[in-house]
């Protein structure tokens, strides 16, 4: 028994397969999803997406947005999402030091977060 597991952004899909098991980083901790999982709508946080299908595992970094699960089928819609080779930790570094300067202590404080998780996520990947 499978998961039918759908990853899109508001550009495109991004992953449309069949998996193991999903795994998804939710506003109050990551959430395991396997086949039979119960029905589910919850929002993301700012983490590691990893989606297991042939014994392979693909991880992307998501921010924010939701998750669907029903019938076997997960349904994931975010902002975006990307391998996490991809993640550039120099530009949100930059963003935080350009909001820092102006002032702005909501978008400081959002900016900060995920340039602190993106580079949680960065050196975890850098060491394996």
């Amino acid at each position: 028994m499978a998961l039918h597991c759908t990853i899109v952004t508001p550009e495109k899909a991004i992953l449309d397969v069949e998996a193991e098991r999903v795994t998804v980083p939710g506003h109050d901790g990551e959430i395991g999803i396997l086949p039979r999982h119960a029905r589910l709508l919850a929002k993301l946080g700012v983490g590691v997406l990893k989606v297991t299908s042939g014994g392979r595992t693909q991880e992307l970094f998501v921010e924010g947005g939701f998750v669907q699960v029903a019938d076997d089928k997960v349904t994931v819609l975010t902002d975006s999402a990307k391998p996490i080779q991809d993640v550039d930790v120099k530009s949100a570094e930059s963003l935080v030091d350009e909001l820092r300067g102006k002032g702005r202590g909501k978008e400081f404080a959002a900016a900060k977060h995920r340039y602190l998780t993106m580079k949680r996520i960065k050196d975890r990947f850098n060491r394996s």
